[in-house]
This record gives structure tokens, sequence and C-alpha cells, in this order.
């Protein structure tokens, strides 16, 4: 079979594109140097081990954070030599802010401009952080202890490494699973588990069954100027979604919020889950499942948020109970909590000014999202033009669309950075919220000083 690329001379349009391609005229490059520019710094850089930030060896050093291009950023433990220990770690997941309350919306992706209220206090100090270990953890033995509280049937297949699996292969009924060595690295075990068949069908909602806006039937205008006729485009039909159930009340007796609560504690403890070290709190789940909000207190999920010391570790355990007190999933996970190196903290009012200076736009506050908000996926737009606001010239003034936020309250808090060989590290931050409501939109924000962050 010949290529059809071998020909490349008698081909004008490849005569063409390289003609005017302006990298022939350039002078090569030199590679030789280049490469050995790039390998001279890099070979200043070189792995850390996941315990050497942990408080037990730590060395009398400091905990530096690296802010590189791009939407990335690195953590670096600096030891008494000049050469850093770069643990790299993701970006903040994206997300949109909510509408602010003269109706501008916030678009996907954006984020709010944090600003401190007059009672912010700005009290400097210092605070540790935790990582995890559960290098302790018989994983085969646990998966079956969940497997006997949850009664799932079946043999325990898997490994430490890979994980471990038991019940339905076909996920039809139970299953439980625990995660493998190589996702945790034995820090932090995840597990879960899912009912299928005690799960409820999707029920109505108002969700569109069909996109009718994606059908490309009508020909496309041609102008006396158009060289062919275009092409009409395809139509695009869209598989529907499956028909609805009918919205019928399960049978069987409902869980309260008191009976779903109590029931949650008690699997959870058969677990050596300590519910005094947890926040709790039961929501009514039936409406992600399309149900109407009458059925919506069918099926109850009651979360259990972790405490260190009193403050929030971001991690929780949760369970989804229905009619007679079916379990349709629950998931959590095991973890020993091991103190960091002591970090100093900046006050409240500096850690918010600090968060919208550009140097911090890769170290930005994570919103935190909550059941029941909204947040706008896309930014409005009009065309009436008579709105547009004008100067005294009569030119347009430009809307930032900027999502401006009072900050009236700052709590001590912990926030989860992931490191470069998938590990977890937990450090100081601030639970800022817009205010002292429920509802309120919160942000976490880091607290630890700059004196660990290095921007170069």
């Amino acid at each position: 079979m010949s290529n059809e690329f071998d020909d490349k001379e008698n081909d004008q349009a490849w005569v063409a594109l390289t003609a005017n391609d302006p990298a022939q005229h350039l002078t090569s490059p030199e590679l030789d140097a280049l490469k050995a520019s790039v390998l001279s710094k890099a070979i200043k850089v070189s792995p850390i081990s996941k315990r050497s930030w942990l408080a037990p060896v730590a060395v009398a050093a400091s905990v530096a954070l690296f802010v590189g291009g791009g939407a990335g950023y690195t953590i670096a433990a600096q030891s008494g030599s000049d050469v850093p220990n770069v643990i790299s770690a993701p970006a903040t997941e994206m997300g949109g802010a909510a509408g602010a309350e003269d109706s501008k919306m916030a678009y996907w992706g954006g984020r709010a401009f944090l600003e401190a209220d007059s009672g912010i206090l700005d009290t400097s100090g210092s605070a540790i952080g935790y990582t995890f270990d559960a290098s302790d953890i018989d994983r085969k033995a646990q998966l079956k202890k969940i497997a006997d509280i949850f009664s799932v049937s079946g043999e325990i297949t898997g490994s430490s490494k890979d994980g471990y699996f038991v019940g339905d292969q076909n996920y039809v009924k139970a299953v439980a699973q625990l995660s493998g060595a190589s996702w945790d690295l034995d820090q932090l075990i995840t597990w879960n588990y899912s009912d299928s068949s005690v799960s409820p069908t999707y029920c109505g909602g108002n969700i569109p069954m069909y996109d009718t806006k994606s059908s490309g039937d009508a020909p496309a205008s041609v102008t006396a100027t158009d060289v062919a006729t275009p092409e009409p485009m395809p139509t695009v039909v869209p598989e529907p979604m499956p028909a609805p159930s009918d919205c019928t009340k399960p049978s069987g007796v409902l869980p309260s919020d008191e009976s779903a609560l109590a029931f949650a504690k008690e699997k959870f403890g058969a677990l050596d889950f300590n519910s005094e070290s947890a926040v709790w709190s039961v929501v009514d789940g039936g409406g992600m499942w399309g149900y109407t909000s009458e059925l919506a207190g069918a099926y109850k999920l009651v979360t259990a948020k972790v405490l260190i010391n009193g403050i929030d570790t971001n991690q929780s355990w949760s369970m989804t109970i229905g009619p007679d007190d079916s379990i349709l999933n629950a998931s959590g996970f095991f973890a020993s909590f091991i103190p960091t190196a002591e970090y100093t903290i900046v006050g409240a009012k500096t850690a918010i000014e600090r968060s919208q200076n550009g140097l911090w736009a890769n170290l930005a506050p994570q919103e935190i999202y909550k059941d029941g908000m909204v947040y706008p996926m896309e930014l409005g737009t009009s065309a009436n033009s008579s709105a547009v606001a004008k100067n005294s010239a009569g030119q347009p003034i430009l809307d930032a669309n900027i999502d401006r936020v009072k900050i009236t309250k700052a709590e001590p808090s912990l926030i989860s950075w992931y490191l470069n060989d998938g590990s977890t590290i937990l450090l100081p931050a601030y639970l800022l919220s817009e205010s002292s409501a429920n509802e309120s939109r919160q942000w976490l924000q880091l607290a630890i000083a700059d004196e660990y962050v290095d921007f170069s």
C-alpha cells in the first residue's frame, strides 16, 4: 500500500505550504544547548518523601508553595540546602459563583471578588496541618466487615494494590468496594456501597425529553454572490431520555429525619466511626431522581462531616436511606490524622485581601457548594442598546460583571491540597462566609503566611 505523503515534491499544496513556512527561513535552533539548559535546571528538582513534611520527622525548615505558569501550582518543602523538593498539586476545581443580589450573573469558571467587612479581624498566629495514614489497615478484612454489616453476599476479589470488590458482578444487587494502595498510597482508604435493586427510577421532573433545537433540516440561505449552493446541515436527533415512571409513593415505612440519622449512626458505628467527632445533617434525597417535592422525603441523605479538634476537615461519610431502612448507597474512608509541622498564619483580613492579588491567582479561594444552591452556567446577554451605560461623551462604559462579595465571617478551617505523588495534605485555612445565614455562600482560603510562598 502506497503512502499518500510519499510524493510530496509533486504535491502542489505541499510545495505551496512549505514555500510559505516562515520557520524555513530561520536558523536551526541549538537543540543540544537547549537540552543541556533544560537538564541543568531539571536536576535541581528531586522527589519528596511523603513523610518528610510530617511533624515527627520535620526538619527545621519551611514548607513553600511554588506558583508557576498556567493553572497549576506546586507545594515544596525547603530543606537546609538550596535544592527544593517539589510537590505538584492540581489547580482548584472549576466552578461558578451564584448571582449577586443586584441581578448580575456570574459565569461558569469565574470567581467572586472577596472583600473583608469592617468586622473581620486581622490577627496572625500559628496553626498545624494534617495528613493521613492508613498503612496499618487490613484492606480485605475491612471490606469483609463492610460486607457483613451491609449484608453483601459473594466472594471478595481483588488485591491490596488494586483494591477489593464483593457483591453482584452485574451491579444489579448490592456491591461494596474498597480502594487499593496504587490509588490511595496507604493514606486515605475509601470505601463505598450501593444497591441498584432498591434505587428508585426516574419519575418525571422538568427535564425535557428531547432537544428540539438540534435539527438541521432547514436549508441554508444562498445569496447571489455564493459560488455554490451549500449542502443543508444533517438532521441530528438525540436519543430520547427513558420514559418516566409513575410518580407513585413508595411502599413501606418511609424514613424520617430522626430515624434516618439514628440508622446511619448505627451502621457507621459498627465500622468504628466516632459519631461525636462529626457534624451530622439530614436532607431529603428524593429530588435527585426526579421525584416531586411531595415525594422527595421518601429518601433521606445523611452526611457526617469529620472534625479534628472541632475544625472541619472537609472529609465526610454519607448514606442514602429509603423505605423500610433500605440503603441505596453509602461511602466513607479509613485513616488516622497525622499532624504536620507548625505554620505561621496571616490574619483573616490579610488572607481575604491577598486572595485578590494577581500573584495569588493560582491559589484562589475554593467555593463550597451546597445542596439546593443554584450556580449560573453562563453570562447573560442583552440586545437592548438603551440599557448600555455611557459616559458624558456618549461612549459605552464596559460592565466587568464583577461579583463583589463582602465577607462578614471568617473561621479557622482546613483545606485539602493534593501532592504530586497522589497523597493529600490538609493546610490551615479560613472558612469565609458572606453572611451568618445557613444558606450563605462560603469559600475556603489558605491561611499560611507569605514566607511559605515562592512566586519565582
